[in-house]
């Protein structure tokens, strides 16, 4: 049993294939194909200029000022943040209650023994 490929409901129609090969046929032959090869290949081959790290060298400036930028907002950053921790701090500073503490200091006038007896007995 032979499979013959079948174009339309009638079968194969070889005035219509020829038509059509000859309608999509490229112009210049098989120079066609050769000179699409090489545009291709010019395309997709790498070159030193296609390495994605050469790249960088012409965003020099825009990554320079880029990272400028972040800088400078990192620091406003780090700025605003100490300066929200150290409000917060005065503030809790100035609203604590300090209890009160009785110190012991020793005074030319007084000895030693009664500074020590007076913190221990006082109050």
């Amino acid at each position: 049993m032979r499979m013959e490929p079948r174009i339309g409901p009638a079968g194969r129609d070889d005035e219509v294939t020829r038509a059509l090969r000859a309608l999509h046929a490229p112009a210049g032959g098989e120079a066609f194909w050769e000179g699409l090869e090489r545009r291709i290949l010019a395309r997709v081959t790498n070159t030193d200029d296609d390495i994605w790290w050469r790249q960088f060298s012409r965003w020099r400036r825009e990554l320079a000022l880029a990272g400028a930028a972040a800088a400078v907002v990192a620091g406003f950053a780090a700025h605003h943040s100490n300066h929200v921790r150290s409000l917060a701090a005065y503030r809790e500073i100035e609203s604590s209650t300090v209890a009160p503490v009785q110190v012991a200091s020793e005074t030319e006038r007084e000895a030693s023994r009664d500074v020590t007896l007076r913190y221990v007995v006082g109050p």
